[in-house]
């Protein structure tokens, strides 16, 4: 059974292993997690060459080797190739580091979910690896439900967050929870159509006072 958590990968180097798709998009959904990523394999595709080119990761072009390990971490196995998942399995374990093998759970020591992202609301769905398609059907649909302008209300969110925890006026545990519900009773998605963004700090304002 797989644990859900939230990981910084900012002070934690990544390495993907493997040089097609599955490692391009493993990569890709790295970097929107502000995460440093290096690539080793003997055959890097055009999609993961361009993303070098941008110095967004770091490739090394090389059949992986259990040196390649030491600098890292976190690993992600993104090969086609069962013995070399296997081995890269023997030898993270043999080094203590995380690993996560594409599509093989009973190699693994985490596993990815299916990721819906706006802004810093992250929401995630996974089937503890038994059945990740049916995983993906609901990320699609949470991604109808959650259009893009809740990136902008999760901002509004916290900004409200720290206001409220920063106002003596909400001095007891009772106090801020009424002042969070009150946010729960704005149309948010109305006021930035009508306010935008910027302007939006002025209504949270008199939110406040009167509350």
């Amino acid at each position: 059974m797989f644990f859900p958590v939230l990981i910084n990968l900012n002070s934690l180097p990544c390495l993907v292993i493997g040089g097609g798709n599955v490692a391009y998009r493993k990569a890709t959904t790295l970097l929107n997690f502000k995460a440093k990523v290096t690539v080793v394999s003997p055959k890097i595709n055009e999609s993961l060459k361009d993303l070098a080119k941008k110095n967004k990761i770091k490739i090394i072009e090389d059949s992986y080797k259990k040196n390649h390990l030491q600098n890292f971490e976190v690993i992600f196995c993104a090969t086609d190739n069962s013995k070399t998942n296997l081995r890269v399995h023997e030898d993270c374990k043999a080094k203590k580091k995380l690993l996560n093998v594409a599509d093989v759970p009973e190699l693994c020591d985490f596993i990815l979910p299916a990721i819906v992202k706006r802004g810093d609301l992250t929401l995630s769905v996974s089937s503890q690896g038994k059945a990740p398609f049916y995983a993906a059907d609901i990320k699609n649909r949470l991604n109808h439900v959650f259009p893009d302008y809740y990136k902008d209300i999760i901002d509004i969110a916290g900004g409200y967050r720290s206001s409220v925890l920063s106002d003596k006026k909400f001095n007891n545990s009772k106090l801020k929870q009424n002042a969070f519900n009150k946010f729960f009773e704005v149309n948010w998605k109305k006021v930035l159509e009508q306010n935008g963004k910027r302007k939006t700090k002025e209504y949270l304002k008199k939110l406040l006072e009167e509350i």
